[in-house]
């Protein structure tokens, strides 16, 4: 498959294109970058396959929970990509990219998954890979940092920028965990699990259909993430 991935959910926006002939990867170092480097980055990769949009089998983005800022981008960049290429979309939780890069690169095959959503609180999930298959558990959580609670049974990894955001309060969970990985974010490279799933059973959305995942209200954001 020919994808494109889009994901700005964190402080470190990336740009990723697959082909038959491997992964390219374009970082973006800070989100203020993020509006302008999208697009800027995209071309530059596919002009480098020497491809055109409407080439791409589908465009996947991180769809959050994450920045509401960066989301705003993410979305809105692959909304226009897409309808420009008349390719389908693919919404990927930005948890379970985060799952799936901490499974590639840790071998974490369980993890709970913890990033700052700003305004005192984060975002979290548990996260398991079975058979090579990496899906998040019940449902990704808008909490308060002291209401996360360690996972119980088989060895864990406490995974994502809010055990260290909230290195204090979370602790004790940090201390559970058979490792941590509080460095980790999400990365563009590791939506493309899911989004070939999706796209091979025939999931992907139209542009209009291809919504961001905020878990907070928009109109209690005082102030952009």
């Amino acid at each position: 498959m020919k994808l494109l991935g889009l994901e700005t959910s964190s402080a470190q926006g990336s740009v990723a294109l697959k082909t038959p002939s491997g992964i390219s990867v374009r970082e973006i170092a800070t989100p203020r970058e993020q509006a302008e480097q999208v697009l800027k980055l995209t071309d530059e990769l596919l002009v480098a396959a020497g491809l055109t949009l409407a080439a791409l089998d589908g465009i996947a983005f991180g769809r959050g929970p994450g920045s509401f800022t960066g989301l705003r981008v993410s979305v809105a960049v692959a909304q226009g990509l897409a309808t420009a290429g008349g390719v389908p979309l693919l919404p990927v939780s930005s948890l379970l990219c985060l799952a799936e890069r901490a499974w590639q690169e840790r071998h974490c095959e369980r993890a709970l998954l913890c990033v700052d959503a700003h305004m005192g609180e984060v975002y979290c999930a548990e996260s398991v890979c079975l058979a090579g298959v990496v899906g998040i558990v019940g449902s990704e959580r808008l909490a308060a940092p002291g209401d996360v609670v360690p996972l119980k049974g088989a060895a864990w990894a406490a995974v994502g920028g809010g055990f260290a955001t909230y290195a204090e309060i979370l602790a004790g969970s940090v201390l559970a965990a058979a490792q941590a990985f509080p460095d980790l974010r999400p990365s563009a490279e590791h939506l493309f699990p899911q989004a070939e799933r999706d796209l091979a059973a025939g999931r992907g959305v139209a542009p209009v259909a291809a919504l961001p995942v905020y878990l907070r209200e928009q109109t209690a954001w005082k102030r952009s993430s």
